[in-house]
């Protein structure tokens, strides 16, 4: 089943206001070719924009799948997108859109039933969505339906079926219902707290629908052995990602925590932590008719057990480096053949025809480019992506994957303001690797193996290096990455990690939290600054040194309700519409970007509201399309070699030009 918003990584980079965390901006000035625009009044100025996505894979982030429960080349593919659901009738060689009467609502689980007696083409298709649960007969001559109205109103998250038919669906903050049948509608079956208000993330059932597991978002592990009446809780309070009961044997299942799997082999009454060979979330589990237990991490890796969770074998196979979503299993084609599996990752979706081994991709008609991060120098401009590291030509007007890059996902990139050959990537779970050559070659740096979303170079001291890991917590390395040290002290516990940014004259580095701004210099503890930004995400900073002046900075900043400046290195700010900032006051500000050779000319890129532009400093700001950008959130931005401005959008690239 879906795993859209079972784990913390995956929650983050999905939901509206964590898409919009996943934007920073690093510090750094970027020089521009000669013979590129110059600006002039952003009230008079008309830009031009064109969609820069050609040598860049399409890649639809697949959070759900599901196999004809008798035909094995049925199957069905839940991405994240409005109505994001396809269909396939040759086991996934091609796809079409089953998304009819579903609108904007994206799908976070599928399930195909075929009710007892039932001929197999009149099997019924589930799709849990944000607006709820629907389904519609598997021929597809109908548009989707949403079920019976004794259902809440609120989001669908998981699915589920036992032997009998009976379907089961998790709801978000109102427990679990499951079906009577096609008239009388449906029961409820968590009827006490905190059970009844819970977010059901994943549901286990026994094929006569006894036996009963459930896990939920931050209120535990629950089981019940007598069909949903009494219930028994364990890890209260912990995020139940996955679970699933054993074939054959219902009172063993196993379940995926926040850091780590456990097992239960009596019902639920009890659990035990297992020992894996693997230290990220487990995002996944499926088990298997014959007994084989298979789990997916969120870097990628896929694990199989032939004892129920004591030993695993695997780790090595050809998924990406990425969040296996989800894994179905499809109907073998003969008795005792090997069952053909299928994965969901960030970056689509892929299929094994030996128990998990290897791995193909399929592809999807459907998806966006999956980019993070950009990246301009003085001789190149590079384009991080889940798929790997890019370089954009000017004379084909295509990205080109680079073949000597780091082996995984690129989610962040910065460059030796005085070096432009010095380079550095920050890697989906595999920390940060160093290219000295402006790319052509690339070393791992030993870092922590986590994702590493941002980057800076002290400007004073090109060794001085700074990360954020995990969106948790900052590390400093002060010998060009090869020994690193934890910074937090001052943070405190649960603060998130948003935007970092080096102070251009000061030795003082800004971080930027999902709780307003933080301020360090050297060896001190961090220390909260600008209080009128405690109760709003600090999501992209931008330090830049004042004019006329040799030691003072302007320090821009991107939050959640605006855009604010601070010329105190951020012991005030003023924004917000009141004096400075009009335009974009109450407007999530994302990503942030100065013109180098006029400072008074900003850019800001915006959740839902496309891209902004400043003559004045900052004091009012007007947008400047894209006109097809008010609905997706812009990540970064940069110049081109020619002086385009490129913004890199949770859809794709952009490319603006003056006309």
């Amino acid at each position: 089943m879906s795993t859209l918003f079972k784990t913390p990584a995956v929650a983050r980079k999905l939901r509206p206001l964590n898409l919009i965390l996943a934007a920073f901006l690093l510090s750094g000035l970027v020089l521009v070719s000669s013979t590129a625009w110059r600006p002039g009044n952003p009230v008079t100025e008309s830009w031009q924009w064109r969609r820069a996505n050609t040598g860049l894979p399409r890649e639809a982030i697949t959070l759900a799948v599901a196999a004809h429960p008798d035909n094995p080349d049925i199957l069905w593919a839940a991405y994240y997108g409005p109505g994001g659901v396809l269909a396939s009738r040759d086991g996934g060689q091609t796809w079409v859109e089953a998304a009819e009467s579903l609108a904007d609502n994206p799908v976070l689980d599928l399930l195909a039933t075929r009710p007892a007696g039932a001929e197999a083409e009149k099997a019924k298709v589930w799709a849990a969505t944000r607006a709820g649960l629907f389904w519609r007969d598997e021929t597809g001559g109908q548009s989707w339906r949403p079920a019976a109205q004794t259902l809440p109103p609120v989001s669908a998250l998981a699915l589920a079926e036992d032997a009998g038919g009976r379907l089961y669906v998790g709801l978000d903050g109102a427990g679990l219902y499951a079906q009577l049948d096609d008239r009388a509608g449906w029961e409820r079956l968590t009827r006490t707290e905190p059970l009844a208000s819970a977010a059901v993330l994943s549901i286990a059932v026994s094929p006569d629908g006894r036996q009963l597991y459930l896990g939920t978002s931050g209120q535990g592990l629950f089981a019940s052995r007598d069909g949903g009446r009494n219930w028994t809780a364990a890890f209260l309070g912990d995020y139940g990602a996955n679970i699933a009961a054993k074939p054959g044997n219902p009172a063993v299942a196993v379940a995926a925590l926040r850091d780590q799997v456990v097992r239960t082999q009596d019902g639920g009454q009890s659990w035990q932590t297992l020992a894996i060979p693997w230290r990220e979330w487990t995002v996944s589990l499926l088990w298997l008719p014959d007994g084989t237990l298979n789990a997916g991490t969120a870097r990628g890796r896929f694990y199989r057990s032939q004892d129920s969770g004591d030993s695993w074998d695997g780790g090595a196979s050809d998924l990406p480096p990425h969040g296996v979503l989800d894994l179905a299993v499809v109907a073998e084609l003969s008795p005792g053949s090997t069952p053909r599996l299928l994965a969901g990752s960030w970056v689509g979706l892929y299929d094994s025809d030996d128990g998990g081994q290897s791995w193909q991709k399929l592809a999807l008609s459907a998806g966006s480019p999956n980019v993070e991060a950009l990246l301009a120098t003085e001789q190149a401009l590079f384009l991080g992506a889940r798929t790997g590291l890019y370089r954009w030509s000017s004379e084909s007007q295509r990205w080109s994957l680079l073949p000597n890059r780091p082996p995984g996902g690129i989610v962040s990139l910065a460059a030796d303001p005085h070096d432009p050959q010095q380079l550095y990537a920050g890697l989906v779970g595999e920390g940060v690797y160093r290219s000295q050559d402006g790319g052509q070659s690339w070393q791992a740096l030993p870092t922590l193996r986590k994702d590493i979303p941002a980057i800076a170079v002290n400007p004073h001291e090109p060794d001085n290096l700074f990360i954020l890991a995990a969106w948790e917590r900052v590390y400093e390395s002060r010998d060009g990455g090869r020994q690193w040290a934890a910074r937090w002290e001052g943070l405190g516990e649960v603060i998130e990690a948003v935007s970092l940014v080096v102070d251009p004259w000061m030795p003082l580095v800004y971080v930027g939290t999902e709780q307003g701004l933080y301020r360090r210099r050297d060896e001190e503890s961090w220390q909260p600054v600008a209080p009128a930004l405690a109760d709003q995400s600090v999501l992209a900073l931008l330090a830049q040194p004042a004019q006329h002046s040799s030691e003072n900075t302007v320090l821009y900043i991107g939050a959640t309700r605006g855009v604010y400046r601070s010329l105190d290195r951020g012991d005030t700010v003023e924004g917000g519409g009141e004096g400075w900032g009009r335009g974009l006051v109450g407007i999530s500000v994302t990503a942030l970007l100065a013109y180098p050779a006029v400072p008074q000319r900003l850019y800001a890129g915006t959740a839902d509201h496309g891209v902004y532009a400043s003559g004045d400093g900052g004091q009012t700001w007007q947008a400047i399309g894209p006109a097809d950008l008010t609905d997706g959130v812009v990540e970064s931005m940069a110049w081109g070699p020619a002086g385009e401005l490129f913004v890199l959008t949770t859809g794709g690239v952009w490319r603006g030009q003056v006309q």
